[in-house]
C-alpha cells in the first residue's frame, strides 16, 4: 500500500496581515498533480488541517473543494484528525457520514480508538487515528487524576488501544503532538518554527517516542519541519507551506510511505513548490531596490536594512519593488537583540561602577577618566545610603 503523510495545512493561515489562502490553494493543485503520478491509496492528515477554531468561510470553502476532489475526483482516501489549531467538535461533524464515501475524519478524542481498516492485496491495514486533547480533556475521559501532562496522557491512550491490537497485522498510528526521546527525564528538542502555537508551558508537552515504537509506521503532526524521531518509521512530514521566516530552509512537501506485506516501510520525500517563497534579504536601501531583476519579487520577504541613520518611508519604496514585503527590520536593533541575553548576564554580575564605564564608554566612545569615576562613587554610595 502507498501512504501520503501530511499534516498541519494550516488553511485560512495570516501571516503577518497577508492571507495565505490564494497560496494554499495553489499548493493543493501541485498536491493533486502528484496524487495523480503517484497514486497513493490513502492520504494521511495528522492535524491542523485549520489554522484557528473558528475558520473564516473563504477557509472553509477551500478545504472542502479539495477534500472533495481528493476523494471523489482522484479517487483517494483520506485519513484526518484534528491538530492543536482545530475545534474538535467542528472537525468531528457529520464524521460518521463522510467515512462512506471515504474520508475519515476523527476530531474527539474517545476513550475507544476506533481502527479503521484498510485493505490491500496483502491483507488488512489497521490505521489509529489519536487527535489531539488538552490534557485535562484526557484526564476527564478517563476519570483519572494521574494524567498530569501529555506523556502520561499517550500512556493512557495507548492502554486502551492494546486492548484491540495485534501486532500480527500492520498497524499504524496517526498522532498530533510533540513526540520526541524521553531518557531519564532528558528531553530530545526537535527542529521547531515561529509558526508553531505551544501546547504547553513549562515542557509538559513531551510525549516519549516509545509509545508509538509497536506500530509498523506512525504519522505525526504539529511541528513544521519535516523530521524523524528514533527511527525511520516515526515522523513528521511538516507543513504544507513555510508559515513564517524561522522555516526559510525548511523543504515542504509530501512524506511518502510504501509498506510491504511483511510491514516493512520505504520513505520518500516529494517536494511541492510554492507560488511565494519566504526569503531574507539583507542589504542597503538602494542596493534592495536595484537588486531584483533575477528572482520573483512577488516572494514573501524579510528585509534585513544595514542602512544607518532615519530613512523616510522605506516600506512603501520596498514594496514598490517587493510588493509582498511582510517585515522590515534594521540590522543594529536585531544585533542589539541578539546580544541581549548574552547582555543580561553580563550586567547582573557586573558594579554599579563598572557599569557606569560601560555606559560612558558605549556613549562617549571613550574611556572614563579617574576622576569622573571618583565622582560618580560617590554619587552611587549617596544614593545607596539614601542620601540627597
Amino acid at each position: 500500500m502507498r501512504i501520503f503523510h501530511m499534516g498541519d495545512w494550516h488553511i485560512g493561515k495570516l501571516v503577518n496581515g497577508f492571507y495565505m489562502t490564494e497560496d494554499q490553494e495553489y499548493i493543493l493543485e501541485e498536491l493533486c498533480s502528484v496524487i495523480k503520478e503517484k497514486k497513493p491509496d490513502v492520504l494521511l492528515i495528522a492535524g491542523d488541517l485549520y489554522d484557528r477554531s473558528v475558520p473564516p468561510v473563504h477557509a472553509v470553502e477551500l478545504l472542502n473543494k479539495y477534500l472533495r476532489k481528493i476523494v471523489k475526483d482522484l479517487n483517494t482516501k483520506i485519513i484526518a484528525i484534528a491538530g492543536n489549531h482545530d475545534s474538535n467538535e467542528r472537525i468531528d461533524f457529520a464524521s460518521s457520514l463522510l467515512c462512506d464515501s471515504g474520508l475519515y475524519i476523527t476530531g474527539t478524542l474517545k476513550r475507544n480508538i476506533e481502527k479503521i481498516v484498510l485493505e490491500d492485496e496483502h491483507g488488512k491495514i489497521n490505521f489509529y487515528p489519536i487527535p489531539y486533547a488538552d490534557v485535562p480533556v484526557v484526564r476527564e475521559l478517563f476519570q483519572d487524576e494521574n494524567i498530569k501532562n501529555y506523556n502520561l496522557a499517550m500512556a493512557k491512550i495507548m492502554e486502551e488501544i492494546n486492548k484491540d491490537f495485534n501486532s500480527n497485522e500492520r498497524n499504524i498510528a496517526i498522532a498530533h503532538g510533540y513526540i520526541t526521546k524521553i531518557n531519564d527525564g532528558n528531553i530530545e528538542e526537535l527542529e521547531e518554527s515561529d509558526s508553531e502555537k505551544p501546547l504547553s508551558i513549562g515542557g509538559t508537552d513531551f510525549i516519549d517516542y516509545k509509545h508509538f515504537e509497536k506500530f509498523n509506521y506512525t504519522a505525526l503532526g504539529h511541528l513544521h519541519g519535516p523530521q524523524k524521531v528514533a527511527s525511520e518509521k516515526i515522523r513528521y512530514s511538516g507543513s504544507l507551506m513555510k508559515y513564517s521566516f524561522s522555516e526559510i530552509n525548511q523543504r515542504k512537501g509530501v512524506t511518502i510511505v510504501d509498506i510491504d506485506k511483511d510491514g516493512e516501510i520505504e520513505v520518500d520525500f516529494v517536494d511541492l513548490k510554492p507560488r511565494r517563497d519566504f526569503r531574507v534579504k539583507k542589504g542597503t536601501l538602494e542596493a534592495l531596490l536595484k537588486d531584483y531583476k533575477n528572482e520573483n519579487n512577488e516572494d514573501y520577504i524579510k528585509v534585513i536594512l544595514e542602512d544607518k541613520g532615519e530613512i523616510l518611508d522605506p516600506m512603501a519604496k520596498l514594496r514598490a519593488v517587493y510588493p509582498n514585503v511582510m517585515e522590515l527590520v534594521r540590522e543594529e536593533k536585531l544585533l542589539k537583540k541578539s546580544n541581549n541575553e548574552v547582555m543580561s548576564e553580563e550586567v547582573k554580575k557586573k558594579s554599579k561602577v563598572d557599569l557606569f564605564k560601560s555606559f560612558f564608554n558605549d556613549i562617549v566612545g571613550e574611556e572614563a577618566e579617574e576622576d569622573e569615576i571618583v565622582i560618580m562613587e560617590k554619587i552611587i554610595n549617596k544614593a545607596e545610603r539614601g542620601e540627597e
